[in-house]
């Protein structure tokens, strides 16, 4: 197998850059109709934080905050929505033909799982995977468990005076 088509440690200060930026496109979890979202991230001056804020949960009409951190050699993620408890998750950042993902044990749904945050390259902006692997069953896969498009909202020309 070439040694190009593996994945490798990527770089946060990277990912941060990458990502930054106003996205809008729809969002939807499995067997859910998409409905219109815009996403916010902020890469901090440093690159070692990036804050993304998703307009609208699936489930309610609140925001919801991924706040990812540079810790050492992992990426630390705490999430909140507004309505459920906080939630934090430690993560490994790879990146692969161009994509960015993060892997890392965790809870979801109350039961045990692999979770994956793949972003991969569309058009000029992303689309945001969200996969999870029970490991409370035999699936040797991943499954969808919710996705995001993020393409670049239009930059408005200022008015003439």
């Amino acid at each position: 197998m070439p040694i190009s088509s593996w994945a490798e440690k990527a770089d946060f200060g990277d990912f941060c850059t990458a990502l930054a930026g106003h996205w809008q496109g729809s969002a939807a979890k499995l067997k859910q109709e998409p409905m219109q979202t815009s996403v916010q991230a902020i890469c901090s001056t440093d690159k070692q934080q990036l804050l993304v804020s998703v307009s609208r949960n699936a489930n309610h009409n609140f925001s919801e905050t991924w706040w990812f951190r540079r810790r050492g050699e992992a990426t630390f993620l705490i999430y909140f929505d507004g309505v459920n408890e906080d939630k934090s998750q430690s993560f490994s950042l790879y990146r692969q033909y161009g994509s960015y993902t993060l892997l890392g044990e965790g809870e979801l749904n109350k039961r045990p799982a692999l979770i994956q945050l793949r972003f991969e390259p569309k058009d000029n902006g992303w689309l945001w995977l969200q996969n999870v692997q029970y490991l409370d069953d035999d699936t040797e896969r991943y499954l969808f468990y919710r996705g995001i498009e993020m393409m670049p909202v239009p930059l408005h020309k200022a008015p003439r005076i």
